[in-house]
């Protein structure tokens, strides 16, 4: 074999690696996750913090105490919301301060009890 031709199949399977590679690629991150979408399960979690707030007299609680309440519920046992932790719940709890237009979490429990 000449060097040429040696340049040419080192090329050709360099070539093929590539395209499988960045086939691989493609297929990794277009692939769906298993389960429900963030953004859904974002409104679901939403749904739950509101109804706990609803039925539960707790004024004088803090977050993290109110996120131990909530990750005991039977709803949040299962599968779907095991990525549920403390950030994403602090995540929300903003999210539903700036709904409600409050500044504290007994500000929001107030006006979740008034609005429902």
């Amino acid at each position: 074999m000449t060097k040429d031709e040696i340049q040419f199949w080192m090329l050709l399977a360099f070539a093929v690696a590539f395209v499988f590679s960045a086939y691989k690629v493609y297929i990794i991150f277009d692939t769906p996750t298993e389960g429900i979408d963030t953004p859904t399960q974002h409104k679901e979690l939403e749904k739950i913090i509101i109804e706990f707030l609803k039925q539960h007299d707790v004024l004088d609680i803090d977050s993290a105490e109110l996120f131990a309440r909530i990750k005991t519920l039977e709803g949040l046992q299962d599968g779907a919301y095991h990525n549920f932790n403390e950030n994403r719940f602090n995540q929300l709890l903003q999210k539903l301060f700036y709904t409600y237009n409050v500044g504290s979490l007994e500000e929001l429990i107030v006006s979740v009890k008034e609005d429902g």
